[in-house]
C-alpha cells in the first residue's frame, strides 16, 4: 500500500464518520454545512485514487450543496440552476464513460440531486438508499476500502430509515382516522 492510497482512506473515513453523523443536526443548514465537508474530503479522496467520475461528481456535489444552502438563506428558487446540474452530470457521465460502472457515480449523484433540491424527507430517503447501491458497487470497482465499509453501513442505516418513515406514517395515519 502506498501513502497516497492509505491518506485517501483516511480521508474516507473523515468523511463517512461526518456523513454519519450530518443528519443528526436539527437544522438543515448545520446538516447541510456537514455534508459539504464531506463531500469536499470525498473529492480529496477520489482524486488521491484517480476516479475521475467520483472526483467531478464530489465537485459537482460540493458546488450543488453551497448553492442549496445559498438558496435557503436567499429564499428563492434555483430550478434553472438544477436543470444546469442535470445537464453537467449527463455531460460529465458521457465524459468520464470508460466502461458501464464509471457512469454510477454521476447517475446516483443524479438521482440524489433532484431528491435533495426541494429536501421531500421522503423522496430523499428512498432515493439515498437506491443511491448507494450505487455507489458501493463503483467503490468496489475502484478498491475503495473504506468507502465499501461506509456504502455497506449507509445501505443498512438508510434502509432502516426507510422503515421508520413508513412505520412513522402508518402509525400518524391511524391516529388521523
Amino acid at each position: 500500500m502506498t501513502t497516497t492510497f492509505i491518506i485517501s482512506q483516511i480521508l474516507a473515513f473523515l468523511s463517512f464518520w461526518l456523513w454519519l453523523f450530518a443528519y443528526y443536526w436539527n437544522k438543515k443548514e448545520k446538516i447541510m454545512y456537514t455534508v459539504i465537508t464531506a463531500n469536499f474530503l470525498n473529492l480529496l479522496h477520489y482524486a488521491l485514487l484517480w476516479a475521475l467520475s467520483w472526483s467531478i461528481t464530489k465537485i459537482l456535489a460540493v458546488t450543488r450543496d453551497s448553492l442549496i444552502v445559498y438558496k435557503e438563506k436567499k429564499h428563492f428558487n434555483l430550478n434553472i440552476v438544477l436543470g444546469i446540474f442535470v445537464i453537467l452530470y449527463i455531460a460529465f457521465a458521457i465524459y468520464t464513460y470508460q466502461w458501464f460502472i464509471s457512469i454510477f457515480p454521476l447517475l446516483a449523484a443524479l438521482i440524489y440531486t433532484i431528491s435533495i433540491w426541494n429536501w421531500d424527507e421522503w423522496v430523499v430517503k428512498k432515493a439515498a438508499f437506491s443511491c448507494y447501491f450505487f455507489w458501493l458497487i463503483y467503490d468496489i470497482y475502484v478498491w475503495s476500502y473504506v468507502a465499501i465499509f461506509s456504502d455497506i453501513i449507509s445501505i443498512i442505516s438508510s434502509f432502516i430509515a426507510v422503515v421508520l418513515w413508513i412505520k412513522w406514517k402508518n402509525k400518524t395515519k391511524k391516529k388521523e382516522k
